[in-house]
Formats: C-alpha cells, sequence, structure tokens
C-alpha cells in the first residue's frame, strides 16, 4: 500500500518541512526559486504514487526530481536565502531522500 511506502512518507515529510520554509524567502524569491521548490517536491511525491503503480518507469523522474531539489536548495543558500544551520538540515533530508531512491532504483532494476 502506498502509505507504507518508506519513500512516500520521508517525501511527505520533506514537504511539510520545506513549505513554511518557503513562506519565509523574501518575496522576490519566493514567486521563483520558491516555486519551483514546491512544485519539484510535488512532483517527487506525485512520482512517488506513481511508482507505487509503475515501478521502474517512475524511478528515473523521481530520481532527476530530487536532483532539482538539491540544486534549488543549494541554490537557495548560494543566494544567502536559508541559513547553513536550514541548508545543513534541508540536505540531510535530501540524501536521506536519495539513499532511499537509490535503493529503490538497485533493486527494481
Amino acid at each position: 500500500m502506498l502509505f507504507d511506502l518508506k519513500l512516500y512518507k520521508e517525501t511527505y515529510n520533506f514537504l511539510l518541512y520545506i513549505y513554511p520554509e518557503i513562506k519565509k524567502f523574501p518575496k522576490s524569491d519566493k514567486y521563483i526559486l520558491g516555486e519551483d521548490l514546491k512544485k519539484t517536491t510535488i512532483s517527487l511525491l506525485s512520482n512517488t504514487i506513481l511508482f507505487s503503480k509503475h515501478k521502474i518507469n517512475t524511478l528515473n523522474q523521481i530520481d532527476t526530481d530530487l536532483e532539482l531539489l538539491k540544486i534549488y536548495v543549494r541554490l537557495s543558500f548560494d543566494l544567502k536565502i536559508i541559513s547553513f544551520k536550514k541548508y545543513e538540515v534541508i540536505s540531510k533530508k535530501l540524501n536521506d531522500l536519495g539513499k532511499l531512491i537509490g535503493g529503490l532504483l538497485k533493486h527494481n532494476l
């Protein structure tokens, strides 16, 4: 079942964490970089749902979404939109998701 899938749970928890952080972005960044962060996280969650039904067909898209999120978070840090501490926390969450995705890729190939 979908809700038992650890990747779904971790992605959903990441969305819950990142959403309030995006609200703190400066107005000039909230509607561009913040929206991209939100949309890509939601895409990751959507593709996780698809994965539960179609397996390998969506794993590559999930991995791509994760890479985009890492880029957006790094950009947010480099532009000094998020603090180093927030960057560390978010990066750890993304790395944990990456380990789950990597395991699924290995298992399903």
